[in-house]
């Protein structure tokens, strides 16, 4: 069985990612010893990085467990619960006799990790959440501008979706829902992955945020502004005008940003 304090196994060179989260052996103190619980972390953390160093993607097989022991320097008994706490986490697959596989990726821990976030940031927590997503959305509008005249399909389902909330304007539940519809489309058409991912994550936030906006629209007689600010956004992006677009999503998202609770 390979020593559980070693770095590295004969044979079996580590990318440089990996290697980092396993050289340090020495505690704060200055001790050699290694806790089970810090080799489990360090184990966890190189088959992350394992999984970035050679590219695998949703489906690749990792190597057998006694390769990554041998690998990574520690025992299979280790690697099994590495490998555990990444299946709990839902970035591996672990079945019964066969190795563990790469799962698609889900922002489930980029979500609750930011809704911890936004909750904990001092301040107010809807302009902690416009801070995050405003760049991102004007981002997302630009992108989406430039790629839609590659995607005609895209296209249609904007002019549909912007003629859906123009019919439910007055509907203070629908019309909230398809806003957040509006954005994840958006993003999507963006083809940025990584940019739609945390959108995506913090869709939950952002729902309520919506539905408390409107409630404040509508105590202030505002119901509509945010439509015609849609419609500013969804005209340049069917325009191919990436420009126009990020400056109809800016001043959209400025506009949103001035309906934060009062100070």
């Amino acid at each position: 069985m390979p020593s559980e304090t070693a770095v590295e196994g004969a044979g079996f060179p580590l990318g440089d990612a990996a290697r980092r989260h396993l050289a340090a052996s020495s505690t704060a103190d200055g001790s050699v010893g290694l806790s089970r619980e810090t080799l489990v972390d360090r184990a966890r953390d190189a088959v992350l990085a394992l999984i970035d160093d050679e590219h695998l993607g949703a489906g690749d097989a990792l190597p057998s467990a006694g390769t990554l022991a041998e690998r990574f320097g520690v025992s299979k008994a280790v690697v099994r619960e590495a490998l555990s706490a990444l299946a709990a986490l839902g970035i591996v697959e672990i079945s019964n006799g066969r190795a563990a596989r790469v799962r698609p990726p889900d922002s489930s821990i980029v979500r609750f990790y930011l809704s911890r976030a936004i909750r904990d940031t001092p301040g107010d927590g809807f302009l902690v959440l416009m801070d995050l997503r405003a760049p991102l959305e004007v981002r997302a509008a630009s992108l989406a501008a430039d790629r839609l005249a590659a995607d005609p399909a895209g296209r249609e389902q904007l002019e549909e979706l912007l003629a859906r909330m123009g019919e439910a304007l007055g509907d203070a539940e629908e019309y909230p829902r398809l806003d957040l519809e509006l954005h994840a489309l958006v993003a999507r058409l963006s083809g940025n992955l990584a940019l739609q991912g945390v959108l995506d994550a913090v869709s939950g936030p952002l729902f309520r945020a919506m539905r408390e906006l409107r409630v404040t629209r509508e105590q202030r007689g505002l119901v509509g502004a945010e439509h015609d600010e849609h419609s500013a956004v969804v005209t340049a992006i069917i325009a191919g005008d990436a420009a126009a677009a990020a400056a109809a999503m800016d001043a959209h998202m400025t506009a949103a940003a001035g309906f934060a609770v009062p100070r």
